[in-house]
């Protein structure tokens, strides 16, 4: 029982029941002192017409044995009853005994009473039917417990409803983490809670927006000081200019990743059904005429939703990584318990296990000294990462055994 609405209800329906509890037995209290009082008055009652009789079949000048019988009534016996007549009998002084039966087939039972002459069967209506009262004790609890359930149920929904809305509100944040308006309707503590998620939400967005164009702008102011460097440079002699340049064209890459980038979490491109096998052919051969070591191993049919233009970006930069770092690219594309799965192996290095963690962040390199090992600004994992993510995949990096990574993109695949 983990969720409010379901402890809400249990607690109403606990205290309900609780207090229902409490009156159900105050009341069976004060009924039992009553009943004591009506069985008081019912004995009395009954020994009273046993003795308003008994003259007449005590004197025995007159023939009633056509009324008498050898034996008590025949039927099941009834002693608590027998026990409280006698008793009753002997505190008035009379010496009459008395057996109380239960006839099969007849609703109420029968006194017999011992004359000199023989028994006298006197049918007594039974001071209550034990049956009913039972019956109307389980209707009693039914209907207390099947209210209490619905009344419970009622008001726990009535109270957490806001809280089941605010809950699919949340549910349907988008790519870039910033949460929906929330409805500020409800209860108080309820509205402040939605106006306190919206102010969050503004301010979240706002500080996302002001970071994207701090990159944007950075990334573009670069390039004129970068440009008046690089003239300069040429004035240079032959071997501190090549290095000058090396230098201004790591920078040009670092300033082009960080616009893109921001572009990645800005724009929003038209999402299709694409085929991935045509669309990672293309890359490897475009690659391979490039000269990078490139080699596809399996190229199955597989359709998935997404946008054409990120996904290439998304794939190119992890080809390659493969091909640059890894010593060569090993590209996979196939179904795998029902999703689309590309695959990009390689034969380097690999990554240490305790820099996995880090390796999508911006900039990061696995060198710990951040030397530079070979092109690239250190931003293709984080722009891949955003877009696979952005359309609904996931990125995985795993190392091989004995050598070599792996960079595994899953997406939900398309059945026709």
């Amino acid at each position: 029982m983990t969720s409010l609405r379901a402890r809400i209800a249990a607690t109403l329906v606990l205290s309900i029941i609780c207090v229902v509890g409490i009156s159900t037995a105050t009341l069976f209290w004060a009924r039992a002192g009553h009943e004591q009082k009506e069985q008081e008055e019912y004995v009395r009652l009954v020994s009273e017409g046993i003795l308003l009789i008994a003259p007449f079949f005590r004197n025995d000048g007159m023939d009633r044995s056509a009324h008498l019988r050898s034996s008590p009534a025949a039927g099941e016996p009834r002693p608590e009853l027998t026990s409280l007549l006698q008793s009753q009998l002997r505190s008035t002084g009379s010496d009459l005994e008395i057996v109380v039966t239960q006839p099969a087939g007849t609703p109420h039972p029968v006194a017999s009473v011992k004359f000199q002459s023989g028994w006298l069967a006197i049918p007594v209506r039974d001071r209550h039917p034990k049956g009913g009262i039972l019956v109307a004790l389980a209707g009693w609890i039914l209907l207390v417990t099947v209210g209490t359930v619905g009344v419970a149920v009622w008001f726990a929904y009535r109270i957490t409803r806001h809280l089941s809305a605010l809950e699919r509100v949340a549910a349907t944040i988008d790519a870039d983490g910033v949460v929906p308006l929330l409805p500020e309707t409800g209860p108080a503590e309820l509205k402040a809670t939605a106006r306190a998620l919206n102010t969050m939400t503004a301010k979240l967005k706002s500080a996302a927006e002001s970071r994207m164009r701090l990159v944007a702008a950075a990334g573009h102011d670069l390039r004129t000081p970068m440009t008046r460097m690089r003239l300069r440079a040429e004035f240079l002699d032959e071997d501190d200019r090549a290095l000058w340049l090396n230098d201004l064209e790591e920078l040009d890459r670092i300033a082009d990743s960080a616009i893109q980038l921001v572009r990645e979490e800005t724009q929003r491109e038209k999402i299709q059904l694409l085929r991935v096998d045509e669309i990672i052919t293309e890359i490897c051969r475009d690659l391979a005429s490039m000269k990078a070591s490139v080699t596809v191993l399996k190229m199955e049919v597989v359709t998935i939703s997404s946008a054409p233009l990120a996904l290439t970006r998304a794939v190119r930069n992890l080809v390659i990584n493969a091909a640059t770092h890894g010593g060569g690219a090993l590209v996979t594309v196939g179904l795998e318990d029902g999703a689309a799965s590309i695959t990009i192996d390689d034969e380097g290095p690999g990554i240490p296990e305790q820099s996995m963690s880090r390796v999508f962040e911006p900039f990061f390199r696995v060198d710990p000294a951040r030397r530079k090992s070979g092109p690239g600004a250190g931003l293709g994992l984080a722009i891949a990462k955003e877009i696979v993510e952005r359309h609904g995949g996931k990125l995985i990096l795993q190392n091989r055994s004995p050598k070599g990574l792996r960079q595994r993109i899953v997406f939900p695949a398309c059945f026709a």
